[in-house]
């Protein structure tokens, strides 16, 4: 594992040099070694970075193999990594700015030159390597630069630091969040305008929202004004402010803004400015103040989004029971769908609503073949997509109806609106409040959605970012919307490399698909039992397209029932939060991340939630994904997400899991990068005796799979002659303490077929020959080490490199598998029967013989093996070479 660090009580270059290394090592983690600034700590619980910050408490510092350290040389600042800095198992890699002295650690790589910020150092470098960086990341890094070289005014401020924070500013660097983070005492000029401005404050409610403003003018030009527009918000406990100040012939505007519903940086851009969603400008020219003060508010009431009316809110399609059901077949409808309230229909008329409860207590009293329809609902308020939000949160909050119809002038349902959408719009409208605004220790409430435009263009290549518009493109003119969902959303967000792309289509995902492949070429593989495509486009790349659906269970670990659905249902079925997030590609709110169910603030807090309490009834092979994705990320298994995973293990659910579905979810796991940590999981859960009753993953077997983890490594470094399965590599390994018949056993329990286990079975006797042999004696000669090897397969030589005791027999392996198992004579079978040597079994013993004396380095030259194949078919016939 690498990660990177810094000295205790980090200031923003410190976590700025640390979000730029990772950058450079993006499979690393950030973990501080001890304490941070307020600022700093103000930054990381409010800014949407992203970072894969680790806390050190309970952090095992035994995996670490690599220690990346920015912005000190010395062991006494790094806290617990002191000691680690200096161990000769772990590779140390130092940036740093300040003087070098002779106490300073040694490092195995070091990047140190005189800078007034390490940060200048780490830009230096990603702009030689020529690293894209994103609006955030770019402000992030002035805050660096700023912190170290007193905002450029400092003595030891280099021209190295002019030029990155030029760079940096190129880059869109946001200067007013800067300031804000940039405490200075105000000047005597500023006290001023600030006094004067206080005077002038006007509360103006604009769609919902208190925006204050304030216009002012003064003869002489004030500097930084946004540390007057800080002081004044923090002096006022302003959440959405907009200062206008007219000095020297020129307007300035300065926006604040601590509501997420509050976008001051669109509104700065009608000025002719720009900015962020919480911090923007403008310098405004040829207008008036009367002028600015109209277009203003025009601009916030085009901006703000306006309460949501009922079309906004709606599902579709709609879910409905037929009005001549009975109440059983109802229940079985709600449970199914994991509905509390359903609407009744007659044909396309909602004809009332049933509820989970009125349903229960049908059943209780013996009901259940009684009709629906004498005990439905039939008072209730129905709704046009036009109603506005407020009358639809009424009728569920305060007349307590369920579901809410949604219906054309016809009365034919439209959609549905259910509570949980209700508590969504009801959320957005938080955002236009102080009750969004986060306080001290209080967490950050994210939006449903927000613009991830320049995270896409940021973090996407070319290509990618050409086929999303494409498929956007391709949803509008078939009418349906197209969403990326999954992985791809979630490593986007977390600033990981995942070019899988998976999309959504509310509505016909296999019509999608062909259309797509029409218009762009490529070949399309349709699976109607799931409504789900595979358009293959060549050069490896591809799209697997789904339906919006729904899915419900008919018993534990069964295959799902598929049904067409929205997005929102779609996402719901889904593992974990983090995973049910997705990026809408076409029509309103383009390139908005939706999200329903927190993933957000999963992601931040590195917390892995299930999406509801039976999803590992439903589904549990979700119990390896959780272990899987809890060793990748980082992250930590919520407590009720674990409860629930003990629960379904305790319960046996893992039995009912099919062999292919298992080993599916074992070969993920055993294809991450480190998958021993996860395999180690697995056996404190007591996930292992599912495999087999018999195998027990104790230390011995966990620091075999460790070496094998390694090796594994090295061949995907080393050897790129074929590709490794490293699933059967880590079996290999895992039945090593299984008598034959019981790993038989557990090849077929994961759903192998007589033959590959026959396969498996042959290679892992002739892996444990192998083991016994070089264990007494190492091959030492090429030979012997081509005929110690000769016919095993990569994997078998992997599992023997993870089970050799020392590092010399490590190295023969190595040697095998690198040099000399790719040794060939140069001459050919064509070229033996051309000297009049012919074909048959001679010619084929010929050959190895050659190959051997080859090996061996007796035969160098083609003339050489010539010479030496008449005289050896000379040997085994008693006849001279036809023509000789």
């Amino acid at each position: 594992m690498i990660v990177i660090t810094t000295h205790v009580n980090a200031d923003f270059d410190c976590l700025a040099s640390m979000a730029a290394a990772h950058r450079l090592y993006p499979q690393a983690v950030l973990v501080f070694s001890g304490s941070q600034e307020k600022n700093v700590r103000d930054y990381l619980a409010t800014a949407n970075h992203h970072l894969p910050i680790v806390k050190l408490k309970n952090f095992d510092l035994g995996k670490i193999s690599q220690l990346v350290v920015v912005d000190t040389m010395s062991k006494d600042r790094l806290g617990p990594f002191g000691e680690l800095a200096e161990s000769s198992r772990v590779k140390l890699v130092l940036y740093d700015h300040h003087p070098e002295s002779s106490k300073d650690l040694r490092a195995d790589e070091e990047h140190v030159a005189p800078r007034g910020s390490c940060t200048t150092l780490m830009v230096e470098i990603m702009r030689e390597k020529e690293i894209a960086i994103t609006r955030e990341e770019a402000t992030l890094l002035m805050l660096g630069i700023y912190e170290d070289t007193g905002s450029l005014t400092f003595t030891s401020t280099r021209r190295e630091d002019f030029e990155a924070a030029a760079w940096l500013y190129g880059n869109g660097a946001d200067l007013n969040i800067v300031s804000d983070y940039m405490r200075r005492n105000l000047s005597i000029e500023q006290m001023e305008i600030l006094h004067d401005l206080l005077e002038r404050l006007e509360y103006i409610p604009i769609n919902g929202v208190e925006v204050v403003m304030a216009f002012a003018s003064t003869k002489r030009y004030i500097g930084d004004l946004a540390q007057v527009v800080h002081a004044l918000r923090e002096t006022e406990n302003i959440y959405v402010l907009f200062i206008v100040v007219e000095m020297e012939g020129r307007i300035h505007l300065i926006a604040r803004s601590r509501i997420p519903a509050v976008d001051v940086g669109a509104v700065a851009t009608t000025f002719g400015g720009g900015g962020h969603p919480t911090a923007a400008s403008a310098v405004i020219r040829d207008m008036l103040m009367t002028d600015v003060r109209s277009n203003l508010i025009a601009a916030l009431h085009s901006t703000i989004p306006p309460s949501p009316t009922a079309g906004d809110m709606m599902v579709t399609p709609v879910i409905s029971i037929v009005k001549n059901g009975t109440i059983e077949e109802a229940e079985a409808m709600l449970t199914r769908y994991n509905f509390n309230a359903m609407p009744v229909s007659d044909g396309e008329i909602v004809a009332g609503i049933i509820t989970r409860q009125t349903v229960e207590k049908a059943l209780y009293h013996g009901m259940g073949k009684e009709k629906l329809a004498d005990y439905m609902n039939t008072e209730i308020a129905r709704v046009t997509k036009e109603t506005p939000y407020e009358r639809v949160k009424e009728i569920v909050i305060q007349q307590k109806q369920k579901v809410v119809p949604v219906v054309d002038d016809t009365g034919r349902m439209m959609g549905i609106i259910g509570r949980t959408d209700v508590m969504h719009a009801i959320h957005g409208d938080m955002m236009k409040s102080r009750a969004a605004v986060p306080i001290a220790e209080r967490k950050v409430a994210r939006p449903v959605a927000r613009d991830l435009s320049g995270l896409m263009k940021a973090r996407l290549p070319s290509d990618l970012l050409e086929l999303l518009e494409a498929a956007a493109e391709c949803a509008s003119e078939c009418g349906y919307t197209a969403y990326a969902v999954g992985g791809f959303v979630r490593d986007l967000i977390m600033r990981r490399k995942n070019l899988d792309l998976d999309i959504v289509i509310e509505g016909d995902g296999i019509d999608f698909a062909h259309r797509f492949a029409e218009k762009h070429g490529g070949r399309v593989r349709p699976h109607k039992k799931f409504a789900t495509a595979i358009i293959a486009l060549g050069g490896r790349r591809k799209i697997d397209v789904a339906t919006a659906r729904t899915e419900y269970y008919t018993e534990p670990a069964a295959l799902p029932i598929v049904e067409m659905s929205s997005i929102k249902n779609d996402l719901f079925r889904r593992d974990f939060t983090v995973n049910a997030l997705a990026l809408k590609l076409n029509g309103k709110n383009k390139n908005h991340l939706i999200d329903f169910f927190g993933g957000q603030q999963d992601l931040k807090d590195e917390v892995l939630r299930v999406m509801h309490s039976l999803s590992f009834v439903e589904d549990p092979t979700r119990v390896f994904r959780a272990i899987r994705f809890e060793q990748r990320f980082h992250m930590s298994i919520s407590s009720q997400t674990e409860n629930l995973m003990k629960l379904a293990i305790s319960n046996r659910l893992v039995e009912r899991i099919s062999g292919s579905r298992l080993f599916g979810e074992l070969r993920l796991i055993f294809d991450e990068e480190q998958p021993s940590q996860a395999m180690w999981r697995m056996e404190n859960y007591g996930l292992w005796r599912f495999v087999h009753r018999s195998l027990a993953y104790d230390d011995t077997l966990h620091s075999l799979c460790k070496q094998a983890e390694e090796a594994i490594a090295w061949h995907r470094l080393t050897c790129d002659r074929k590709n490794l399965r490293a699933w059967m590599v880590c079996l290999l390994c895992l039945s090593r303490g299984l008598a034959e018949a019981e790993a038989g056993e557990m090849m077929a329990r994961l759903g192998f077929m007589k033959e590959p286990v026959g396969r498996f079975l042959s290679a892992r006797r002739r892996v444990a020959e192998t083991v016994a042999a070089i264990a007494l004696k190492v091959p030492a000669t090429p030979l012997e080490i081509f005929d110690a090897f000769h016919g095993m397969d990569d994997e078998g030589l992997i599992a023997v490199m993870a089970a050799a005791e020392n590092l010399e027999t490590k190295k023969v392996i190595a040697e095998y598998m690198t040099r000399i198992r790719n040794i060939r004579p140069q001459l050919s079978g064509s070229d033996l029967i051309n000297a009049g040597i012919p074909g048959g079994p001679v010619l084929g013993k010929i050959m190895k013989t050659i190959l051997r004396e080859t090996i061996n380095g007796i035969l160098t030259t083609k003339d050489g093996e010539i010479h030496f194949a008449k005289a050896y078919y000379r040997k085994l016939t008693g006849k001279e070479p036809v023509g000789a």
